[in-house]
């Protein structure tokens, strides 16, 4: 793994984890579809669960660690774990690419560009792996460039420490949360401040609920780097998953002055609006965050749905799940959505004239 490659907690439980499953998850936990029709309560349900599909896209953009218009014919190579080709193609004029119907194993991104260095990205099937890079070209001549996905504790941390990182982030990415924790312990006695590998550690620790000292990981890579955008999402997920919603407003609210055009810190937001029963301002923060990223998935519907619904405004719940029906009528949620929007119609709680989309149709 590259000291690019960022660690992404992808715990997708209970009723709103989409932020850091939008990519590799087909969202299958949503609120009282999930808890009528699967026959869990949010409670129970394992914070580990995060069914993928089979078959996931391998989709990012190229840019240019300067900002610096794409040359031509930027090609992207797909390959193996072990070095065999899987595909290639030439990318968009915005440097976007999309590999389709890619199974399960590791895999290897090669970008190669005229006048470029050679970018490298690894993809996997499991939890610790981003199927949506950004991958930055830095030119031939300027082998001391940083590219943006650098933070400036990377570039301050001693070679032993990037060593312990990078050895316990293969350790998390393959699933083996002991090792991954004594290896990142070691990054980060040899520098506190490693901001990335305390993020990581707070990561392993989440997984080994071990919640308090995974929070005061988290925190320490804020107080180090404010830059880093990763501990304000992991440190929200956590105190979400703990129902402290002040706190992790507050975190939120942190990260937001940083970035304040990062969806997926709007779409917390909404999650913890929400704890806090506040839904016109969490309504507010989650459509937000669909105009900051207008690819989020078809389920994204299904959250507003469950707001809605939690809020008791039934009739624009049910438009949401119709929405939702509608761009993906074979989804692996539909025919449960569908089930629900009967449900509320015959208590009475919306109209009972079934829909085309209820119906099922196109």
């Amino acid at each position: 793994m590259s000291r690019q490659t960022s660690i992404h907690w992808l715990a997708c439980t209970g009723i709103a984890r989409l932020v850091t499953c939008v990519a590799l998850c087909a969202m299958t936990a949503i609120g009282q579809v999930l808890n009528a029709h699967i026959g869990k309560d949010e409670d129970k349900v394992d914070p580990h669960y995060c069914p993928h599909e089979q078959a996931l896209p391998i989709e990012g953009q190229v840019r240019t660690a300067d900002n610096s218009p794409l040359p031509q014919d930027v090609r992207v190579r797909l390959e193996t774990e072990n070095g065999a080709f899987s595909g290639q193609q030439i990318v968009s004029a915005d440097g976007r690419f999309r590999f389709l119907g890619v199974e399960g194993n590791s895999y290897r991104i090669v970008v190669t560009a005229r006048g470029f260095q050679t970018a490298h990205e690894e993809i996997g099937d499991s939890w610790g792996v981003n199927h949506s890079p950004t991958i930055y070209l830095v030119p031939s001549g300027k082998r001391d460039a940083t590219p943006p996905g650098e933070i400036a504790t990377d570039l301050a941390a001693p070679k032993q420490a990037r060593k312990e990182f990078e050895k316990g982030s293969r350790e998390l990415e393959g699933g083996n949360l002991e090792e991954a924790r004594k290896d990142l312990e070691k990054a980060v006695t040899e520098d506190p401040c490693y901001a990335r590998a305390q993020t990581a550690l707070g990561v392993t620790l989440g997984l080994q609920h071990q919640d308090a000292a995974a929070e005061s990981a988290f925190n320490k890579s804020i107080k180090c780097d404010g830059g880093y955008l990763e501990a304000y999402l992991q440190l929200a997920i956590l105190l979400k998953g703990q129902k402290r919603y002040k706190e992790c407003e507050t975190a939120l609210e942190q990260g937001l002055r940083w970035f304040p055009s990062e969806w997926r810190l709007h779409y917390q937001l909404g999650n913890a609006k929400e704890g806090l029963g506040d839904y016109e301002t969490a309504e507010q923060e989650f459509l937000k965050a669909q105009t900051l990223n207008a690819e989020l998935p078809p389920a994204f519907h299904l959250r507003l749905a469950d707001l809605y619904r939690n809020w008791k405004k039934y009739d624009q719940a049910r438009a949401e799940m119709e929405a939702y029906l509608r761009v993906d009528p074979n989804g692996q949620l539909a025919e449960a959505t569908r089930t629900t929007l009967r449900e509320m119609q015959a208590s009475g709680l919306v109209s009972s004239v079934p829909s085309k989309a209820d119906q099922g149709q196109p």
